[in-house]
């Protein structure tokens, strides 16, 4: 199979993609199911010979939206494939990870890797966790500026685990949230939802691009088990809170755009912290924007009961607001 949109997936995979290569894949994506079909087998095959490479050789690998990637590789299920599991798989626009074979969440919104420069707009999260505010453990947080999500726990050193700068630290501790005892879940999350009203005038301009990134560590994982950390951004004209008593497939059907879910193998060094960073261009109708941290734990396959992590921790989460400059963007347009 040789398409146009051949082309488009291979740049992607490769990272060196187009902003109107990134466009037109989208577009291609939400149309296609033979486009999206393409992406996930080619994607799958990427993701399996990195993989191969790390584990032969030893050597990092830097993905696209990730160029501070550090030792370690592989990528796996998205934070909602528990969700997924219970009976609703579909392909859905604006972009999902499907199955087991597919691992990353790769397409609609992702910005394409290339170094621009941008006016900075805000610093909207700078948490290193150490002001004391307990993280909630009962699913979406209900105020803005807060984490909230799967059990977790504030944390000191211990275990050789070190926070990367201050005196506390995030630790995930389970793969469900209070209450919710789910058998399929094998990924521990927290968000964070942000409400943007005070940068509407420049969200609407279209040219306005959130970025975050976060630390991940853990404690030496035992025999056969490996994690990787994970950072997502998903952008709503809604407020996210009201779906707390909807199904979580009402985040893909409800939200503008989805950042790609950029994760990182962590190591089994836990003097060492993993980067993992990710960015998504805001559509013009954005209102609020959560930021979702998350481990998962790609091997061994999910038991039937929720993971409770050995010892898991975030640090230095930070989101932010970057303007794309007016004469970048018009020389884009010129060029279409």
């Amino acid at each position: 199979m040789n398409t146009e949109h051949s082309e488009w997936i291979l740049a992607y995979l490769d990272g060196t993609i187009s902003d109107e290569g990134m466009a037109r894949l989208n577009a291609v994506l939400l149309e296609s199911a033979e486009a999206r079909a393409q992406l996930r087998s080619w994607a799958a095959a990427d993701v399996r010979l990195r993989e191969l490479a790390v584990d032969a050789a030893g050597a990092a690998v830097v993905r696209p939206g990730t160029r501070e990637s550090q030792a370690g590789a592989g990528k796996s299920a998205s934070w909602l494939d528990r969700v997924w599991l219970r009976g609703w798989r579909a392909p859905i626009a604006a972009g999902l990870a499907i199955g087991a074979a597919f691992t990353s969440v790769v397409w609609a919104y992702v910005a394409p890797p290339a170094a621009e420069a941008m006016q900075h707009v805000a610093t909207l999260v700078a948490d290193s966790f150490e002001t004391g505010l307990a993280p909630g453990n009962g699913g979406v947080p209900q105020e803005f500026g807060t984490w909230g999500g799967d059990q977790a726990e504030l944390a000191t050193a211990g275990a050789g685990v070190v926070p990367r700068t201050g005196a506390r630290m995030l630790r995930l501790r389970r793969s469900d949230y209070v209450g919710e005892n789910s058998v399929l879940s094998h990924v521990g999350d927290q968000l964070q939802i942000i409400d943007l009203a005070a940068y509407r005038a420049a969200i609407g301009t279209g040219r306005v691009v959130a970025h975050a990134e976060a630390w991940f560590n853990q404690v030496a994982p035992g025999a056969g088990e490996e994690f990787a950390g994970g950072v997502t951004l998903f952008a709503f004209a809604r407020d996210p809170r009201d779906y707390r008593s909807e199904t979580w497939n009402a985040w893909y059907e409800g939200h503008l755009g989805l950042s790609g879910q950029q994760q990182e193998r962590t190591d089994r060094d836990p003097a060492t912290w993993e980067r993992v960073s990710t960015r998504l261009p805001l559509p013009a109708g954005t209102r609020f924007l959560v930021v979702h941290i998350w481990i998962n734990r790609t091997r061994p396959e999910s038991t039937a009961t929720p993971i409770t992590f050995a010892g898991f921790y975030v640090d230095d989460v930070k989101a932010e607001l970057w303007l794309r400059l007016a004469a970048t963007v018009a020389a884009e347009n010129a060029a279409q």
